[in-house]
C-alpha cells in the first residue's frame, strides 16, 4: 500500500490498482523494451487521470462542505470519502460532477501541450481526436519520439474514456450519483441504472472488451439488488 498526502488530502493506493492498469495497458503482451516502456507510461498516465478525478471530488467537496476528505485508489478506480462534510443535495451534485470535470481537464491540458509540442495546433488537434478514439496515427510515431507520443496518447485516451464512463447514468458511478441527487425516486434511479448497465454490458461484449463487460454486469447485478429492495411506497429520499 502506498500512502501520501496531496493538498492536505490523504491518498492511499492499493497494489491491485497497478495490476488492473497493467492489464488495461496490455502488459500481458509485452515482448520488448519499447512495449514495456509503453505499458509503464500508460500506468503513469492513468494514475494521473484517476488521481485528478478523485482530487476533484475531494477538494471541491472540502471547499463546499468542509470535513476531512480522503482518497483511496484500487482495482478499476477510486473512492473519495468525506463523512464529516456537510453538503446540501445540490452541493453534493456539484462535488460529484467535479470528478469527471477534473479528469476531462487533464485530457484538455494534455491536448493543448500536444499541440505546443508538435508546433501545429491543427495537426495536434487531429492527433488528439484520433488518440481519444484509441488509435495512434503512424505519422505521429514516425515524425516524433514514439514514447512521447505514447504518453500523450495515454493521457488523452484515459481522460476521455474515464470521463465518459463515469458520466454514464449508472449508480454508483458519478453519473448515477448525479442522477440520484437530481431525482426523488430511489427506485427509478436503480431501474435506470440497471437498464443502462445491461445495454453497455452487451455493447462492450460485442466489442470484445471483456473486462468492461464484467464490470457492467457487476453494476447491473448491484442495481438489480437495490431496485428490488426499493419499494414504491418508500421510494422518496428524505
Amino acid at each position: 500500500m502506498i500512502r501520501f498526502s496531496l493538498f492536505g488530502v490523504p491518498v492511499s493506493i492499493h497494489p491491485t490498482l497497478w495490476l488492473t492498469l497493467a492489464i488495461l495497458g496490455r502488459g500481458f503482451m509485452v515482448s520488448n523494451m519499447m512495449e514495456l516502456m509503453s505499458v509503464l507510461l500508460f500506468i503513469i498516465a492513468a494514475l494521473v487521470v484517476l488521481l485528478a478525478h478523485e482530487m476533484g471530488h475531494a477538494l471541491v467537496g472540502r471547499s463546499l462542505g468542509g470535513g476531512h476528505p480522503s482518497v483511496y485508489l484500487a482495482w478499476m478506480g477510486g473512492d473519495c470519502t468525506n463523512e464529516t462534510a456537510r453538503l446540501t443535495r445540490m452541493q453534493g451534485v456539484v462535488m460529484t460532477a467535479a470528478g469527471p470535470l477534473s479528469s476531462l481537464a487533464v485530457g484538455l491540458v494534455s491536448l493543448f501541450l500536444l499541440c505546443l509540442y508538435v508546433g501545429d495546433f491543427q495537426l495536434g488537434a487531429l492527433f488528439g481526436c484520433t488518440f481519444a478514439m484509441g488509435y495512434v496515427p503512424t505519422i505521429a510515431l514516425q515524425e516524433f519520439p514514439p514514447l512521447v507520443m505514447v504518453f500523450f496518447f495515454s493521457l488523452i485516451e484515459v481522460s476521455c474514456w474515464w470521463t465518459a464512463l463515469n458520466l454514464l447514468p449508472i449508480f454508483p458511478l458519478d453519473g448515477g450519483q448525479i442522477m440520484q441527487g437530481l431525482m426523488k425516486s430511489q427506485r427509478q434511479v436503480h431501474g435506470i441504472s440497471l437498464a443502462v448497465a445491461v445495454i453497455f454490458a452487451l455493447f462492450f461484449a460485442t466489442l470484445g472488451m471483456w473486462l468492461m463487460t464484467i464490470f457492467m454486469v457487476l453494476l447491473a447485478v448491484l442495481n438489480r439488488k437495490f431496485y428490488q429492495e426499493s419499494h414504491p411506497e418508500n421510494s422518496d429520499f428524505h
